[in-house]
């Protein structure tokens, strides 16, 4: 392996969870959340056993404040509390 690409596959601690390795997939709307949730789930479900560290959702609606949606860097300030 390229000396470059080795510190892709070294963990790496993001808030109080350490990733496996820098691999991220980064929370976009596919559009099949509500819609078709086994297919989303699917699609998570094959990238965390191809080897991805971290696989994170798309928007999603945690709790509802006032007809108002969470980002995920407002739950996670509200995890940290």
């Amino acid at each position: 392996m390229n000396e470059k690409y080795k510190i892709l596959f070294e963990p790496i601690k993001i808030g109080p969870v350490t990733s496996k390795n820098r691999f991220y997939q980064v929370p976009h709307c596919t559009g099949m959340g509500w819609q078709r949730p086994n297919m989303l789930a699917s699609m998570r479900e094959i990238k965390a056993e191809g080897g991805w560290g971290v696989v994170n959702t798309e928007y999603s609606q945690f709790i509802q404040v006032q007809m108002t949606y969470l980002t995920h860097t407002q739950l996670y300030g509200i995890i940290q509390m």
